[in-house]
């Protein structure tokens, strides 16, 4: 009877040394741009850099329109007087590859989804029903 209990505590204890060896060995595992599996990974955000648009309204009006994104925030200016900075983030990305975004103005004290896509592999991005070009 007393070789059965300990033959069983050598058991548990066995198996706990497994777990632990286990657990300890999936914890630092690797990824391929080598932090650890357990860390967060920086999201890709194909927003960052400067973007603008423009044309010219059937009343012959031109107008333009520059977006700069940067580290979740952003900075918009227009010909007229209206002008826009806030805060951003990617909230949703679809499998059309269009990206919803949040913003946050400071200038309107609003936030508002906006709904995003890219064309021309990367280089146009269409916002808030707007084509805008990337500025390089």
């Amino acid at each position: 009877m007393k070789q059965n209990k300990l033959a069983r505590l050598i058991g548990l204890a066995i198996i706990a040394i497994i777990i632990v060896i286990a657990g300890g060995f999936l914890l630092t595992q690797k990824t391929p741009n080598g932090t650890a599996g357990n860390q967060p990974q920086e999201v890709k955000d194909e927003f960052t850099g400067t973007w603008r648009g423009d044309g010219t309204t059937k009343d012959n009006y031109t107008w333009f329109v520059v977006y700069t994104f940067k580290n979740g925030t952003y900075d918009m200016t227009t010909d007229s007087s209206m002008k826009d900075h806030g805060t951003y983030v990617i909230a949703k990305r679809f499998e059309d590859k269009s990206i919803q975004m949040t913003k946050t103005s400071v200038d309107f004290n609003r936030t508002y989804d906006v709904f995003n896509s890219f064309a021309d592999n990367g280089n146009t991005l269409i916002i808030d029903g707007m084509k805008l070009h990337r500025v390089k």
